[in-house]
């Protein structure tokens, strides 16, 4: 195993990663956001470095992007190992509500209550006392709403909630 691309505040936390390192030195996770900053020690056994955080310990991390470093420490000498990105979700014990809907969702179902609002008014522009109103055209509007539920299909393939297209092409 290697380290996540995710993990959720509040619950265990545990992954390991080949390394062929000294038993004598020391490892640590360092995390880094534009808010905050999270030190996460390491163990190293027999060829592999350790990461265990109790769920206790977790429960404080800030949700938001982070990119992690990796630092061996042996005396004085600190190297760098590696680095990378890791996502931190919110605690779900301490939510009391959740987005439900991604962004994608969000716009094709604006999108499409438009488009019925559209409807049953046929004026693009529109003049009263001096001020006008354009609104976005029906046509635009159409492929707006072609391209979001593309991409809202492929957001539901990926999370298995969709089977995918399968082309079939005759010549």
């Amino acid at each position: 195993m290697s380290e996540p691309l995710k993990i959720v505040a509040g619950t265990t936390i545990s992954w390991s990663r080949p390394h062929t390192g000294e038993a004598a030195a020391s490892y640590e996770y360092i995390l880094l956001s534009e808010d905050n900053k999270i030190t996460i020690s390491a163990g190293y056994v027999d060829g592999e470095l350790l990461v265990s955080v109790s769920a206790a310990t977790s429960a404080d991390y800030a949700a938001g992007v982070y990119n992690w470093h990796l630092l061996e420490t042996i005396g004085q000498d600190v190297n760098l190992l590696s680095e990378g990105r890791i996502e931190i979700k919110a605690n779900p014990a301490q939510q009391s509500t959740s987005q439900a809907l991604s962004h994608n969702e969000k716009m094709l179902s604006a999108i499409r209550k438009r488009l019925e609002g559209r409807i049953l008014t046929d004026h693009e522009n529109y003049s009263i006392e001096g001020r006008s109103l354009s609104r976005i055209p029906f046509d635009t509007l159409k492929k707006l709403e072609t391209d979001y539920a593309w991409k809202v299909h492929h957001e539901r393939v990926a999370r298995g909630e969709r089977k995918a297209h399968r082309s079939v092409r005759f010549r």
